[in-house]
């Protein structure tokens, strides 16, 4: 079962870092857009197969007989999905959104961009990546780092890189900026893998070798790399120094989140730009019936 909003950032959720609001308005949209995007069904088309299968997972996930709302009188009772939306507590309506998509509705894709333009108009600072609620700062470094990162490791099946990467976000947003430096790191050290092939345990440095040899990295990128791993591992002296790998002494260190989106940035900088390069080595070697489209234009790459 998949791990939802809530559980994900219980924490964060309970000490009130996070800001998750919904208007009344927003919500009505976000009500009428999944609404639009369902898969319908039943003798006469009318039944919404989406909200139904979206109600029996969020039941099982919390573990409750129904789907419980506020009334008009403040009061928690029985609500269907569509009522869970438009007056539920805000965590619950992204646990809901994040259900919508576990169902794999065949207009996914196109919901997810208009969900996000929803949010986006009503000044909302969440988006929804491969199904999952994303906490923006930044508009434009989520649009053009962060997102496509996800999306760019999800097409080229890189799991365990999309895995780290999400985690590191995760872990940003929960205000957990060690955790997510450190997962940053490795979902870069995981796309080298990923496009050497290799299976065995490399350093940083021995991976780093191996694509310039390839041809994957240019040499010219060689110094950038290893300027990255300096600054990721230094933030947090996960190595060699007090830290969360060698127990961190008497006195509790910490990163500021900003060196830790800074980081995080950086990474999906060039997990971004390792993907794209493996992926038209990759391309240009296959047959050109075997093709595919997991390529995104040489614009997307944020360099």
């Amino acid at each position: 079962m998949k791990e939802l909003f809530s559980k994900r950032h219980r924490e964060a959720i309970k000490q009130k870092k996070l800001p998750i609001s919904f208007s009344r308005n927003l919500r009505m949209t976000i009500v009428r857009i999944l609404d639009q995007h369902s898969d319908w069904g039943g003798w006469d088309n009318q039944e919404n197969f989406t909200f139904d299968q979206t109600e029996e997972t969020l039941k099982t996930f919390w573990g409750t007989e129904e789907i419980l709302a506020f009334n008009d009188l403040g009061e928690r009772t029985t609500a269907s999905f569509k009522g869970l939306i438009r007056s539920g507590y805000p965590s619950e309506v992204i646990d809901a959104i994040e259900a919508w998509f576990c169902q794999k509705p065949r207009a996914a894709d196109a919901c997810e961009k208009d969900l996000n333009d929803a949010l986006t108009m009503n000044r909302s600072p969440w988006r929804f990546v491969n199904g999952e609620a994303i906490l923006v700062d930044s508009d434009y470094l989520h649009e053009e780092v962060q997102a496509k990162t996800l999306r760019l490791l999800k097409a080229g099946h890189a799991f365990g890189p999309l895995e780290e990467f999400e985690g590191a976000i995760q872990d940003l947003q929960s205000g957990e900026s060690k955790d997510a430096i450190v997962k940053a790191h490795k979902s870069v050290e995981s796309v080298m893998k990923v496009a050497l092939g290799a299976e065995e345990h490399l350093t940083f440095g021995k991976l780093l070798a191996e694509l310039i040899k390839s041809g994957i990295i240019p040499d010219y990128y060689k110094e950038f790399a290893a300027h990255f791993e300096k600054l990721a591992l230094g933030a947090v002296k996960e190595r060699n120094r007090p830290g969360r790998g060698h127990g961190q002494g008497p006195d509790v260190t910490s990163v500021d989140r900003s060196l830790a989106e800074f980081v995080i940035n950086l990474a999906g900088s060039i997990n971004l730009f390792i993907m794209q390069r493996w992926l038209e080595l990759r391309k240009k070697e296959e047959p050109a019936e075997e093709k595919d489209e997991l390529l995104v234009t040489g614009d997307d790459i944020p360099f």
